[in-house]
């Protein structure tokens, strides 16, 4: 059984399906995250990956404007009970989109495994070691 990439637009951002268990988001250069919008990604997202077992690399890069009130919005909760999301590795561009990256994870704590680097290539191998892990979780 082959699989092909698919891809979905959710206006601020673009999902696509690596694999059945590796979702990518890359959120558009010069976007504003409002938390209407980020609702809409996470939204998408479960709807896409469904009830699977999956890992996300997201992009976030350096130029993405994100209002306060986006900060203060848990957007993990969006499919928390349903969906199966065993990790996430964020990709941050931009040592304040790191920063700020960092700090909303501190504040709002998730269920799932989370890393933020400016290295693609850590998120990439930690993303990697997680996957056996899925093995684990029913799908």
């Amino acid at each position: 059984m082959t699989f092909s990439k698919k891809e979905y637009d959710a206006g601020i951002a673009t999902l696509t399906v690596i694999a059945p268990d590796l979702l990518e988001v890359r959120y558009h250069p010069g976007t504003v995250c409002t938390a209407e919008h980020v609702d809409r990604v996470q939204a998408m997202r479960v709807d896409v990956m469904g009830a699977h077992a999956h890992v996300c690399l997201t992009f976030v890069p350096e130029d993405i404007d994100i209002p306060l009130e986006a900060m203060r919005q848990d957007f993990g909760r969006i499919g928390r009970a349903e969906n199966k999301l065993l990790a996430t590795a964020i990709v941050a561009q931009g040592s304040m989109v790191e920063m700020l990256t960092k700090l909303y994870y501190s504040h709002f704590p998730q269920k799932h495994r989370v890393i933020v680097t400016s290295s693609e290539a850590v998120a990439r191998a930690w993303l990697k070691d997680r996957l056996p892990e899925l093995s684990g979780s029913p799908s």
